[in-house]
């Protein structure tokens, strides 16, 4: 893979990262549990409790992409970004393209 190409999926890693820290830093509050004694009626209780599962899910997504980013620029450091974890071979430039964060290849996905 070119040095050009490196820098550039380094940046969109980095900019990634810093959307899915703000993400996860703005939604703290929402993913707080749902206190008994607010003044909500039992449909709206409800409601922000399925609310708040849903953004408790969203988060676990993020920082599952959070850590497959910070792992995808220490591999840029170390010269092996772009490398099925599994097989050994290229990852596609098309997947990296898509999902720059990516480990494997879609032969091993």
């Amino acid at each position: 893979m070119e040095q050009s190409d490196k820098d550039r999926y380094q940046r969109i890693l980095e900019d990634n990262l810093s959307e899915v820290q703000e993400y996860l830093k703005s939604s703290e509050d929402a993913a707080a549990a749902v206190e008994p004694d607010k003044s909500l009626g039992r449909l709206s209780r409800m409601e922000a409790m399925q609310d708040q599962q849903l953004v408790m899910e969203m988060r676990r997504r993020k920082k599952r992409q959070l850590a497959e980013i910070k792992s995808a620029l220490s591999k840029i450091e170390m010269g092996n970004y772009g490398v099925c974890i599994f097989c050994g071979k290229k990852i596609n430039a098309e997947r990296l393209e898509v999902s720059p964060e990516s480990q494997t290849c879609i032969r091993c996905t």
